[in-house]
C-alpha cells in the first residue's frame, strides 16, 4: 500500500512538471517572479530547423520528478524557424483556463528560454541521419496539425495523446524506420524516456548550453 501511495504521487508530480504554468515562487502570500533566462543573441544564429531544446522546468514539483528521475530536465521542445522568429513546437498539459492549449502546441523560443531555471537549458542537433532537423520538424508538424491533446495517463505506446518527450519518442521512430532512439528505463512500474537520449553523442552533438554558456560551431 505504502509502494502504492509513493508511485501515485510521483505520477502526480510528473504530470504537474509538464503543465502550463508561470515561473513563480510564492513565498507567503507575495509572488516573486524568478530571473528570465537569455541566451546571446550569436547562438540564434546558429540554429537549425530541427534543433532539440531542453530545460528543467520551475518550482518543487519539477524538483521532485529530478530527484525520481535522477536527471536535470524536465521538460523539451523542437526548434523551427517561423515566419519571422524561432518557435518551439512541444506538448503540455492545459489547466482551467479556456484559453489554454491541452496537448501539441508552439510557443515562442524566447519564452520557452524564459521559463528555464537555474539556468538548466540545453540545446542539440540530431543527426542520426540525413536531413534529420528537417524530416523532424516535417514529422512534428504532422502531430501539430492533428491538434494531438496532453497524455495525462502517461501511457508511452500510444500516439493518439503525447507528453512533451513522448511526442519527440515517435516523431523519431516515425522517421527512423520504427527504431526508437530513446534510453527508456522503468520507474515506479512506469516507463520512463530519459533525457540522457540527448546526450549521446553518436545521435545528437551539441549546439548550446545555457548554464556553461558555451556553444559549438556546427
Amino acid at each position: 500500500m505504502q509502494f502504492k501511495l509513493s508511485y501515485l504521487i510521483f505520477l502526480a508530480l510528473f504530470i504537474t512538471s509538464c503543465q502550463n504554468k508561470e515561473p513563480n515562487i510564492v513565498i507567503g502570500n507575495n509572488i516573486k517572479n524568478k530571473t528570465r533566462q537569455k541566451i546571446p543573441l550569436s547562438i540564434y544564429d546558429s540554429l537549425q530547423d530541427g534543433d532539440i531544446v531542453l530545460r528543467k522546468g520551475d518550482g518543487p514539483l519539477s524538483f521532485h520528478l529530478m530527484n525520481n528521475t535522477k536527471e536535470e530536465y524536465t521538460h523539451c521542445g523542437i526548434i523551427f524557424k517561423g515566419e519571422n522568429k524561432w518557435e518551439v513546437i512541444h506538448s503540455l498539459g492545459g489547466e482551467v483556463s479556456k484559453d489554454e492549449i491541452d496537448g501539441v502546441q508552439t510557443m515562442d523560443l524566447d519564452k520557452f528560454i524564459e521559463y528555464s531555471a537555474d539556468s538548466v537549458l540545453y540545446i542539440c542537433r540530431p543527426v542520426f541521419m540525413d536531413s534529420a532537423g528537417y524530416k523532424v520538424v516535417e514529422r512534428a508538424n504532422y502531430y501539430l496539425d492533428k491538434k494531438v491533446p496532453f497524455d495525462h495517463r502517461f501511457s508511452l505506446f500510444t500516439e493518439d495523446k503525447l507528453y512533451c518527450s513522448e511526442l519527440l519518442y515517435h516523431i523519431f521512430k516515425d522517421i527512423n524506420n520504427g527504431k526508437n532512439l530513446f534510453i527508456v528505463k522503468k520507474k515506479h512500474k512506469s516507463y520512463m524516456l530519459m533525457f540522457s537520449t540527448f546526450f549521446k553523442q553518436e545521435n545528437f552533438i551539441k549546439v548550446y548550453d545555457l548554464r556553461k554558456d558555451t556553444h559549438i560551431k556546427v
